[in-house]
């Protein structure tokens, strides 16, 4: 089995699933086309991540899993300042199959705010209903959250993107020593995505391996989980490559290793419930 644990979906159809206020109009990226291209490549299960494009309305994403019971599960976004935010959660897994939610730290001016005392609640209904949370930003600000991890080592974490570490640190590799560290709290995974701007070199960006090795050796092959950024993938390096990349190119995954990247450490932290 083969789970992309990291996508995103849109409708076509805006009229009926509009965009956020202030959000510029693109073309869409339905279930459709995920559907076909996941086919197309041997996919089997995937992690649909709401698009901001949406904001807070989970309308959509929460169809794609009506409509296709069993093979996907979902992330949401909700308003974290609003005041029924934990009732919001618990229905958005009990009634519309959800498995938790994301954090942008560079959304907030301070990003401690992810962590204040007075986000306790949410993550308290979280660990009852068995939610997680997924960690998207520059890796600087993962301190920010920490707090608020280790006050609840009951509730999982997926950090997005490899943590956003960059590929071409120099020792004694600052950054990428940031995501590293947060390998020490059991309850934190890490994606591996295919997405390397600060590469230099062409697929198969061999200079990104080393940053790739080094959250393997600190995370273990159990928490960590492949990837595509779907649609945003189709441009570069395509979906295929995506998968190739991981599946023949890192020769320090082992077979076994791989199918937690692959499937099991995804399993691990979502269901995939009819």
């Amino acid at each position: 089995m083969i789970i992309d644990a990291h996508l995103h979906v849109w409708s076509d159809d805006f009229d009926r699933f509009p965009f956020a206020e202030g959000v510029e109009t693109k073309g869409g990226a339905p279930v459709e086309l995920l559907n076909q291209t996941m086919e197309q490549a041997g996919v089997d299960k995937a992690v649909i991540v709401q698009p901001a494009y949406y904001l807070y309305d989970n309308r959509y994403v929460a169809e794609c899993l009506r409509r296709f019971p069993g093979k996907f599960a979902a992330i949401g976004l909700l308003d974290r300042h609003a005041p029924d935010t934990p009732d919001q959660l618990q229905r958005l897994v009990e009634e519309d199959g959800y498995g938790g939610l994301r954090i942008h730290l560079s959304r907030p001016e301070d990003p401690a705010e992810w962590a204040a005392p007075d986000q306790d609640p949410i993550w308290q209904r979280a660990e009852k209903v068995g939610a997680s949370f997924i960690v998207y930003g520059p890796a600087p600000l993962l301190p920010a959250v920490e707090p608020i991890i280790a006050r609840f080592p009951g509730v999982k974490v997926v950090l997005d993107h490899m943590g956003c570490a960059p590929t071409d640190e120099d020792p004694p590799y600052p950054l990428q020593s940031i995501v590293l560290g947060m390998a020490k709290y059991p309850n934190v995974y890490v994606k591996f995505t295919p997405q390397l701007p600060t590469s230099k070199e062409p697929y198969p960006h061999p200079d990104a391996f080393p940053l790739f090795q080094r959250l393997y050796e600190a995370y273990g092959p159990k928490r960590v989980m492949w990837g595509t950024d779907f649609p945003h993938v189709l441009k570069a390096p395509g979906y295929v490559p995506a998968l190739e990349l991981f599946q023949t190119h890192m020769d320090f995954l082992t077979e076994d290793d791989k199918e937690w990247l692959f499937s099991k450490s995804a399993l691990s932290v979502w269901k995939f419930a009819d």
